[in-house]
């Protein structure tokens, strides 16, 4: 959150940028972009009414869009620490 940090939600890099410089549709909000260095980010997805999905766009796959979680609060509660996986 905030707006002074590239990276923040209102930064230089925010859901603007990537659907303008990078081409990912203009879906929602992108929060969140993957260890791919900006191939794919993780977005919350308001194309429907209520309350919005989290999906996972892959720009490699021609904007692949794949839902995650049904709302942000499932989202949070599945996310697992980085330990719990093999590193092999």
């Amino acid at each position: 959150m905030g707006r002074t940090h590239d990276y923040s939600l209102c930064g230089n890099t925010n859901s603007q940028f990537w659907q303008s410089e990078w081409g990912y549709p203009d879906i929602g909000v992108y929060f969140a972009n993957c260890p791919s260095a900006g191939h794919d980010m993780i977005a919350l997805d308001y194309r429907t009414p209520g309350e919005p999905s989290v999906v996972h766009i892959d720009q490699e796959v021609d904007y692949r869009i794949t839902k995650l979680a049904p709302d942000f609060a499932t989202f949070i509660a599945n996310l697992k620490d980085e330990s719990e996986y093999d590193e092999e």
